[in-house]
C-alpha cells in the first residue's frame, strides 16, 4: 500500500477513534446523569421516610401509614428500576470505551506503519547520498591522482 492511500487510512482510523471518543464521552455523561437520579431517588425515599417517622411520632392515622407505606413502595420500585437501568449504562459504557481503545490501537498501529516506512525511505535517500557523495570524493580522488 503506497503511503498516501495509508495517509488516507490513517485519517478514516482518526475519524473514527474520534467519533467513537465521541460516543464514549456522550455515554459517560448520561451514566452520570442516571448516577445523579438514582443519589436523588434515593435521598428522597430517605427524607420521606424521615418525614413520615416524625409523623408518626406525633401520631398518625391508619389511612395516612398506609399512604405513606404504598408511596415507600413506589419509590422502592422507582429505585430498583433505577439501579437496573445504571448498570445497563455501566455496561453499555464499558463497551464503548473497549471499542474507543480497540480503535486507537487500529490507528496507532497505521502510525507506526507509517513511521517504519518513513524511516526506511529516508535510509534509503541517506543510503543514496552517502554513495552520491563517495562517488564524487572518488572522481575527485581519482582526478587529483591522475594530475
Amino acid at each position: 500500500m503506497k503511503d498516501n492511500a495509508l495517509k488516507m487510512v490513517l485519517e478514516l482510523e482518526q475519524k473514527r477513534e474520534d467519533e467513537c471518543a465521541r460516543d464514549f464521552g456522550q455515554a459517560r455523561s448520561q451514566l452520570t446523569m442516571q448516577e445523579r437520579r438514582l443519589e436523588g431517588l434515593t435521598n428522597y425515599r430517605t427524607d420521606y421516610l424521615h418525614q413520615a417517622n416524625n409523623k408518626a411520632q406525633q401520631g398518625m392515622g391508619s389511612a395516612s401509614f398506609g399512604r405513606y407505606h404504598a408511596f415507600v413502595g413506589k419509590l422502592d420500585v422507582g429505585i430498583k428500576q433505577q439501579q437496573e437501568n445504571l448498570k445497563r449504562m455501566q455496561t453499555h459504557v464499558e463497551d464503548l470505551r473497549l471499542r474507543w481503545l480497540a480503535q486507537q490501537q487500529r490507528r496507532k498501529a497505521i502510525e507506526y506503519l507509517l513511521a517504519k516506512r518513513f524511516k526506511a525511505a529516508e535510509r534509503i535517500k541517506n543510503s543514496q547520498e552517502q554513495r552520491t557523495s563517495d562517488e564524487f570524493a572518488m572522481q575527485g580522488f581519482l582526478r587529483r591522482n591522475r594530475s
